[in-house]
């Protein structure tokens, strides 16, 4: 394995030896048979407070199974041993973990994106994105100590909820009647963060028992989190082309429409200025936007609580009602230091430094100021933003499960919203410096040399700058209803096991409202909710007359030092970075601007107008389905397996706004040129409704070609995941150019817009699995999968053409596209024993490698830059989990890697560069000790115990986007179970 991709290659020999040790370990040990009968899914366990008795379950379990499922147990109340359902989640086969400073976030199943995977909890959908259109869950909300098992479905049967093309995340939470006798168990633990320097506390309580003779069984779990986080950033903020620098002969990238141009000169040709200068671009090089430090530094509260009530009313019946309800209070500080690039008049021509790919690595800012904006004129800023944000979500459902001697039925009803507030709020101070050296290491980190005699902590040098507030007010409210009903008829003739049928009915809303305000087509103003107010020097503001000394003053009143510890812990070379800087204060800010608009009082309705949503989006789902298994033998091979096939009709009402915005003239200048603005006419709302319909079959096999000892599986489906709501939203914005020389020019006028004409994504998928159950302990199992995509969607794709509004006028429009005819492919490892055979006390030892290779091809997506074609967005070529844990006497000890090489985060960014994110590889740990048969144990653990930082490009190493570092997360706790 021999691979170099991205510094997680670092551990590819490690992984190698690891693979190699365990397999020679595992034949050498004696083979154990295993006999059970055979049940509907495969479930792969994964260690969990790994004892040999949950490994041993697990194994067996993955023996009985018929589709692809791995898995995630807790052994017991609370032991999970991650902190959170994407942590753990990153340890199975083939998932790959995203992170947001430092937590596990979102996951890919197989390569592909978390929006195209499922997520539930007993059955019912979590709701995703805090009503962003993103439909992937943010697995953060979701606290392990709430979790019996996690199943990960790579299969699919046509039972299964549809919507998941990598795969389905089912978790499962406890039942009261499952219980032996009264549980009472707290967990109550201190977490530190090294960049933050204080300890916060996390809690669980878990209470349940049963009553009634044991008919009426009560199960209540409650977590608190206070979670400190913090991410601190190098970055350039995108790439852009601003000027011709090296003059070099050869285009850095090709522009939309100007393609066959060959040489710089042959632009001139072109008709007006502007389309001139946008074929000229095709040679600029690309230079960073605005290269800055940033500190982010949050705090959570967190509150999942969930209580179960099930009653056994017959033999037959039980019923059950949970109510789960999730609350998040978080504050997000932001502190960001920077130099604005923005503009090629911001930059000196003189001097400036390029590289053989056309990236500018040194420069020097403008010497002048022409005027505030332009030039040397408040040109470094420093900026404090706070962003308050409340998001709660509950979760109602009432079920039954009733069997029968030959009829099994299930189903249940259930109700959810979340609601989401969000308040952000900015203020940000500007100084005019001339000559600011940028200079750029060899991978891509910008540091700044500042003018002799400019010291940017001096509340002076901003006395000819500028300042300025903002405030962002949101409010999201997602909700889904939802039915279900499952019949199993057990048949057993024809080799036919049973029989099932069942239906599903699924509402989801999402309402989301941002700022808003409009200029309505009848002249109507709607103010919006959103606030922005800047200094001008000799002008009123707020009362205040803003001269430089009442700038200066507003500085020295307002500003603090931001924590000292700047990347404080990081390994890797940084060059010459600043330990903190001086940032105005938010909190502060109410003696001199005008804040008495920063509330939400015209979020929703204005001047006697309701404001337009951002997005308003009902998608109403009927599905149903048929489904048979089977098992008979060949010789004595025992075959088993299922196959079915599931209908789904798909309704959408989208809601969104057109905006029309005009060029036009206002004159000319003394030499002949054309004065133009553009002017907004008017918002219009705007409404679509889309209906498609899905058939998906289903086949899955299984084989014993060494009965109960080596296990093969095939299977193949069809499978669908619905677009993102806010794709199909028919909010545009459209340029008209009414200029003389844009109606003489062959360009058609544009428009940004969601695309109501969307497909799902569709794709067929093939799995083929086999595992070797060498004993009790030990399994050696292989995976190969295929997924033809017939049909995905593109990042927002320039198409000409387009009539955009069924009247006969056309448009080039920016909108999200289709795309199709990707494959993805590729090979699952993995091993697990533990080691008996030693002597003790090291027989309690124990390992779990597994390693993923994926790749895609035919993908369609291209590199605006190069033209070359992309890979599929979120796939690592190669990942891999290595595990190491002891088990004996009380004590339990893990240690855990995960790694996966580079992968791309975006295709395109604001300024149309690819988003890589380069490899990384994790190193968790933790160690517990339980107190003989008291049921006291201790804990302790660490999170990113090798200072792993998450670095992006746009393509070329040097071109940095941002370098991200979350520093290490310690836990030391204790637990009581009674």
């Amino acid at each position: 394995m021999a691979y170099a991709m991205g510094r997680a290659a670092r551990s590819g020999n490690l992984l190698t030896s690891a693979g190699l040790g365990l397999l020679m370990t595992a034949v050498s040990l004696p083979v154990v048979a295993q006999t059970a009968p055979a049940e509907k899914i495969e479930l792969e366990e994964i260690i969990v407070v790994g004892t040999r008795l949950s490994l041993q379950s697990a194994i067996d379990r993955k023996k009985k199974a018929n589709t692809v499922v791995d898995s995630l147990v807790a052994e017991d109340v609370a032991q999970f041993p991650d902190k959170n359902v994407g942590e753990a989640l990153q340890r199975i086969t083939g998932v790959q973990l995203s992170r947001s400073f430092g937590e596990g976030e979102s996951v890919s199943i197989r390569g592909v994106e978390p929006d195209l995977n499922r997520v539930e909890i007993n059955g019912v959908s979590v709701l995703g994105g805090a009503g962003t259109g993103s439909r992937g869950a943010d697995l953060r909300d979701m606290a392990s100590e709430l979790i019996k098992s996690i199943d990960v479905f790579k299969g699919f049967t046509a039972d299964m909820t549809e919507g998941g093309v990598g795969g389905t995340v089912s978790v499962q939470t406890r039942r009261p009647l499952e219980l032996r006798r009264t549980l009472f168990s707290v967990t109550a633990a201190g977490q530190y963060l090294d960049l933050q320097k204080r300890v916060t506390p996390r809690g669980n309580l878990t209470f349940g028992d049963k009553y009634l003779d044991d008919r009426l069984g009560l199960l209540v779990n409650v977590t608190y989190d206070d979670v400190d986080t913090r991410g601190d950033f190098l970055r350039n903020t995108e790439w852009v082309a601003l000027a011709d620098y090296d003059n070099s002969p050869n285009k850095t990238r090709n522009v939309a429409g100007f393609e066959s141009v060959a040489t710089k000169a042959a632009c001139a040709s072109q008709s007006t200025a502007a389309n001139r200068t946008t074929c000229e671009s095709q040679w600029y090089d690309l230079s960073p936007r605005i290269p800055r430090y940033g500190m982010w530094y949050r705090n959570d509260k967190r509150v999942s609580a969930m209580t179960t009530l099930q009653y056994q009313v017959t033999e037959e019946l039980d019923v059950y009602a949970d109510v789960n309800w999730n609350k998040r209070d978080q504050f997000l500080t932001d502190y960001n230091y920077s130099i604005d690039l923005t503009a090629a008049t911001r930059i000196n021509p003189v001097g400036v430094s390029v590289d053989e790919n056309h990236n500018v690595i040194a420069l020097t800012t403008a010497a002048t100021a022409p005027t505030s904006t332009t030039g040397a004129g408040n040109i470094f800023g420093s900026q404090m933003r706070g962003f308050d944000y409340t998001l709660e979500s509950k979760y109602y459902t009432g079920g039954f499960n009733w069997s029968g001697e030959s009829l099994v039925a299930t189903g249940f009803f259930s109700t959810a919203e979340s609601t989401m507030h969000s308040d952000s709020n900015s203020v940000a101070i500007s100084a005019t410096v001339p000559n600011i050296g940028v200079t750029l290491s060899d991978n891509g980190i910008p540091t700044f040399t500042f003018p002799t005699g400019f010291d940017p902590s001096n509340p002076e040098t901003y006395r000819n700058g500028g300042a300025g507030i903002q405030y962002r007010p949101e409010e999201v409210e997602t909700t889904e209803d939802a039915a279900k009903l499952d019949l199993d008829y057990s048949l057993d003739r024809w080799s036919l096991t049973t029989l099932e049928v069942g239906g599903q009915w699924r509402k989801t809303g999402s309402l989301r409202y941002t700022g808003g305000g409009y200029t309505a087509t009848d002249g109507t103003v709607v103010p919006s909710a959103n606030v922005t107010s800047n200094v001008a020097l000799g002008a009123t503001n707020n009362g205040l007359i803003w001269t430089p000394q009442k700038l200066v003053d507003f500085v020295r009143a307002t500003a603090h030092q931001t924590p000292q510890n700047f990347y404080s812990g990081y390994k890797g070379n940084i060059g010459n970075v600043p330990n903190g800087w001086m940032a105005p204060q938010v909190r502060q800010i109410g003696d001199w601007f005008d804040v008495s608009g920063f509330n939400h009082d015209l979020i929703r309705r204005a001047n006697g107008r309701d404001q337009i949503p951002a997005h308003d989006i009902d998608e109403e789902v009927a599905a149903g389905y048929a489904k048979a298994n089977f098992e008979f033998d060949v010789g004595d091979m025992p075959v088993s397996g299922n196959f079915g096939v599931r209908y789904v009709e798909t309704e959408v009402t989208a809601s969104g706004a057109l905006t029309r915005r005009e060029r036009r003239q206002t004159g000319t200048t003394t030499t002949g040129s054309p004065i133009t603005t553009i002017v907004t006419v008017g918002v219009t709302p705007v409404s679509i409704v889309e209906k498609y319909s899905d058939t998906l079959p289903a086949f899955n096999m299984s084989f014993g070609l060494i009965p109960d000892e080596v296990i093969a599986r095939v299977g193949w489906a069809k499978v669908m995941a619905r677009p993102k709501p806010t794709d199909l939203v028919p909010a545009s914005n459209c340029l008209f150019d009414l200029t003389e020389a844009g109606q003489a020019d062959n360009l058609l006028d544009s428009c940004t817009s969601g695309n109501p004409d969307l497909d799902p994504y569709r794709a067929d998928q093939y799995d083929l699995n086999v595992g070797w159950y060498i004993n009790a302990d030990t399994l050696l199992n292989a995976s190969y999968f295929y997924k033809d995509v017939k049909s995905f969607i593109l990042a927002r794709t320039l198409v000409r053409n387009i009539e955009l509004f069924n009247d006969g006028a056309l448009f080039d429009v920016t909108m999200p596209i289709n795309g199709g005819g990707a494959k993805i492919d590729g090979l699952e490892l993995s091993a697990q024993t533990a080691f008996t055979f030693l002597p003790s006390p090291f027989d309690g030892l124990g390992a779990s490698v597994n390693y993923t290779y994926s790749r895609a091809k035919d993908v369609g997506l291209f590199n605006s830059l190069t033209g070359e074609e992309l890979p599929f967005p979120g796939l690592s070529k190669h990942s891999y989990n290595l595990i190491a844990y002891y088990d004996k006497d009380g004590i339990n000890i893990r240690v855990a890697y995960n790694g996966r090489t580079k992968w791309l985060q975006a295709a395109a960014e604001r300024s149309g560069n690819p988003v890589f994110r380069d490899g990384t590889g994790y190193l968790d740990a933790k160690a517990t000790y339980r107190l003989g048969d008291t049921g006291v144990s201790f804990f302790i653990e660490g999170k990113n115990l090798t200072g792993e930082a998450e670095r992006t490009t746009s393509g070329d190493d040097i071109r940095l986007g941002e370098l991200a570092y979350s520093g290490k997360r310690f836990y030391a706790g204790a637990s009581y179970k009674y």
